[in-house]
């Protein structure tokens, strides 16, 4: 096709008085581009808007413009000039060279309040870091009649979910002081609710503590240190399956076909069976975790109430939802509505480990662990990918999403469920230029624990090693990159902005994002020689530039700057009309 312009993917309002509206052209088509538009009721006078090519994908030149329409009622088409000085139309039909029906153009019949998407407004300053209760910090000021695992276990000579180290919440409590030396300001706490697995996402009792954790007092202590000290609380919920010991799946393994709970599980046949596992599992043939039903309404009001009674009685600031991607989509919009009724600032993030379009319309989620970017990326890392190829695929992807939604997504190189990041990577020079794109690329940073001191871990349960406390083991220079980096992703508005163009020179990769008159160019080498970047942009002429890397600054009189990028290294230019207010 020569020209798309897809109404799910392309038009976006962002309030009420706002629309980013995008198409797509084949390369070498358009001189020019326009926007024509007014209220869909009266199109006789229409406005029109020039379109600026936002950046170039495939064999497509991306074309975008933000307007606001005089009502809520939006009717609108492109007009396009092509190398020949032909004029053209765009509208719903297609291309056509006369403009007269009125049903020919696009159509936002009218903007509604489900339709604007409400970002919690604390997003642009996030950076979550991830905590696996179990393997984090184990207090002495916490016992329990158990028998642990010594800290540095990492035999696996038993399942990994029977390893138990000791963590518990009142250590995640006494490392509040590195936390703020650090400078996240929010955690992600896995499954702290009781279960008979060290992860816990076989769940048994969603309304408590595990007591090898801690109590119910003990988690509600540990969200007021956080509040205190400016670190919200996520916390992670899993509905897509319970465990065997949950309520319900014990009656129905005493009570059968009887059981008033025989709608909440898919049931092959009775008895229930958990060693021949004649019911639907999580996964395959995970005896240890039924699957809910979650279309059931009875199900669905108790997964509500769940949720309630965590976000009032202990304020957690935002939620988590395992294998989101399972869970009937009636139940995410439900969830979304309730609990944004209690707190429009709760963050609700869903573990989709996959494209996520079709949950990121702004109906249910407000962002999800972004796997599919880190998926795209670490192959350029690696060398399967060029770094035209990898410009591709990211900015195909956000494109098709709100830009607003984007910056909600959670964005990592690691987690409980995927091989450390420098195991995975091989080498400290790789990991680096993984830590600088999870830090300033668009969404929300998370940090496996860990990864900011160079843990290694294989394949999950060896990528959930106990935390190393001892300093001396520890890799400072990663250590004083990430501390470097959230520290300017926390003064830089142009680090928090939706305007993103992702692009490619000499086969360096490189992103720029803009707010106001401040922008920064973060480019990442993963060649292993180096290459020389020269960066044509207007508005760097009579810039003061911040070189991150080299640390230094420079006033730019020109409009191009000349960069040496070495091999797998990276470098960030900050431009700006006054450096000296911003904290490097």
């Amino acid at each position: 096709m020569i020209i798309i312009h897809n109404q799910l993917t392309d038009i976006f309002p962002l309030s009420k008085e706002k629309f980013k509206i995008q198409i797509w052209i084949k390369k070498d088509y358009a001189k020019e581009v326009h926007l024509l538009y007014d209220d869909r009721y009266d199109m006789q006078n229409l406005k029109i808007e020039g379109m600026e090519h936002e950046v170039t994908v495939y064999d497509y030149n991306v074309y975008s413009v933000i307007i606001k329409p005089k009502t809520k009622r939006l009717g609108y088409k492109f007009i396009i000039k092509d190398y020949n000085d032909k004029i053209f139309y765009y509208k719903q039909e297609g291309i056509a060279t006369e403009d007269e029906l009125y049903f020919g153009h696009f159509h936002f019949p009218y903007v509604n309040e489900s339709d604007i998407f409400l970002k919690p407004e604390y997003v642009e300053d996030l950076i979550v870091y991830e905590i696996f209760p179990d393997r984090f910090y184990k207090s002495p000021n916490y016992s329990v009649n158990k028998e642990f695992e010594p800290w540095d276990y990492k035999k696996w000579d038993k399942k990994g979910s029977e390893v138990f180290l000791g963590g518990n919440l009142r250590g995640i409590i006494e490392k509040i002081d590195y936390f703020k030396e650090l400078g996240i300001n929010a955690i992600y706490l896995t499954p702290i609710y009781k279960s008979t697995t060290s992860h816990r996402y076989n769940v048994d009792d969603y309304y408590n503590v595990d007591p090898i954790l801690g109590t119910n007092e003990d988690f509600k202590e540990l969200v007021n240190v956080m509040h205190k000290n400016d670190i919200k609380v996520i916390i992670d919920m899993v509905f897509n399956h319970s465990g065997t010991n949950f309520y319900a799946f014990q009656d129905l393994i005493k009570n059968g076909e009887k059981s008033k709970y025989s709608e909440w599980y898919n049931v092959y046949s009775y008895p229930i069976n958990t060693k021949q596992i004649n019911y639907e599992t999580f996964a395959t043939n995970v005896r240890e975790m039924p699957k809910l039903n979650t279309s059931n309404n009875e199900v669905q009001d108790f997964i509500i109430n769940v949720l309630k009674y965590w976000i009032n009685e202990f304020e957690v600031d935002g939620i988590r939802f395992d294998v989101a991607n399972e869970l009937d989509k009636n139940l995410l919009r439900r969830i979304r509505k309730e609990i944004k009724s209690i707190n429009k600032e709760i963050l609700l993030i869903g573990e989709v480990m996959h494209r996520s379009e079709n949950f990121l319309l702004g109906d249910m989620f407000d962002g999800v662990m972004n796997y599919y970017s880190w998926e795209i990326f670490i192959k350029y890392l690696l060398g399967r990918k060029g770094a035209k190829e990898t410009a591709n695929n990211l900015s195909e992807y956000r494109l098709r999403i709100n830009p607003l939604i984007f910056s909600c997504q959670l964005n990592l190189i690691g987690s409980h469920d995927t091989p450390r990041v420098y195991t995975l990577l091989g080498n400290k020079a790789l990991t680096r230029l993984a830590t600088v794109f999870n830090l300033t690329y668009q969404g929300i940073p998370m940090i496996y624990y860990g990864d900011e001191i160079l843990m290694e871990g294989h394949q999950d349960p060896d990528c959930r090693r106990g935390m190393i406390w001892d300093k001396e083991r520890w890799d400072n220079d990663i250590l004083w990159l990430y501390k470097r980096l959230i520290k300017l992703k926390k003064n830089i508005n142009a680090l928090k902005s939706d305007n993103v163009k992702e692009g490619y020179i000499n086969d360096v990769f490189y992103f720029k994002r803009e707010a106001n008159d401040e922008f920064v160019y973060v480019f990442i080498n993963a060649n292993k020689d180096s290459k020389l970047i020269n960066l044509f942009d207007l508005r760097l002429i009579g810039k003061e530039i911040y070189y991150f890397s080299k640390q230094k600054t420079e006033y730019n009189p020109f409009a191009n700057v000349s960069i040496c990028v070495g091999g797998n290294d990276f470098e960030i230019i900050i431009a700006s009309k006054n450096l000296n207010e911003l904290l490097l």
